[in-house]
């Protein structure tokens, strides 16, 4: 007699949950995930030039079952959707997303803060990022429209910054400077055309500073809840300075100000 298949019931089915992956790549940042996270890693890949670096990742990953794979350069370059991947990809837990709402609300600022206004490029994001590291900016904000996240590529830029700075997701930029400001901090806008320069301004901290985009700098919703703007003077032809350069030359004169 033939036995009926059993069929599992839709209400007793169970579903599991698809797991958030990240693709990472880059030497710097990867080693940098790794130091700080072992446990977020899924997947490794690499070249044969640098299967001997990566001693202590792959004895990670044959102690914990982790799939990891030696790969040529056409191979790692699909992998990584790159190629400028340096040799190593990981796929990787994603860093969670912190609100800013939450940092808001906390009231707790200290030393400098960074919040990017609709930087559509996620290379000048991950640029950005690791200046932000180097200097030691408390945290980086971002904006919701218009504004690039980190991907893959801005992670790569970032040079290991990526986890080292605290990012924070902020669904309405103007309304999260409003509340900043309420609670103590001092927001700083950029304008190319400000009349004010940076160097000859007064600074208060804890400071939040604000970017905008190349094109456009800061919306007129943002800029509603600047405590000033400020402009970077310049004697050259050149009318304006790369976004991520910016970026740089105003953290470190602020960095420079809080010692």
């Amino acid at each position: 007699m033939k036995i009926p298949e059993r069929k599992t019931s839709p209400q007793l089915k169970k579903t599991r949950p698809r797991r958030e992956e990240f693709t990472l790549y880059g030497w710097n940042s990867c080693k940098a995930y790794f130091a700080s996270d072992p446990q977020g890693l899924f997947r490794l890949f690499f070249s044969a030039e640098r299967s001997k670096s990566l001693r202590e990742e792959k004895k990670w990953c044959q102690v914990h079952k982790i799939p990891y794979r030696e790969l040529d350069a056409k191979s790692l370059n699909k992998v990584a959707a790159s190629s400028h991947h340096e040799g190593v990809v990981m796929v990787v837990k994603p860093l969670p997303k912190v609100s800013a709402n939450r940092l808001a609300l906390s009231g707790k600022f200290e030393g400098l803060h960074l919040a990017l206004d609709r930087v559509g490029n996620p290379h000048n994001v991950g640029a950005i990022l690791r200046t932000c590291g180097f200097f030691g900016v408390k945290g980086l904000i971002l904006g919701k429209e218009e504004q690039a996240q980190i991907t893959s590529s801005a992670a790569r830029m970032a040079e290991g910054a990526w986890g080292q700075v605290t990012v924070y997701d902020s669904q309405n930029l103007a309304s999260s400077l409003r509340e900043m400001r309420q609670r103590g901090m001092f927001v700083l806008g950029t304008d190319p055309s400000a009349k004010k320069s940076l160097f000859e301004s007064d600074i208060s901290f804890p400071c939040l500073l604000v970017i905008g985009n190349e094109s456009e700098g800061i919306s007129p919703a943002v800029r509603k809840h600047c405590d000033l703007t400020v402009g970077i003077p310049g004697n050259g032809n050149i009318q304006s300075l790369n976004l991520s350069v910016s970026a740089g030359i105003l953290i470190a004169e602020i960095f420079r100000r809080k010692l």
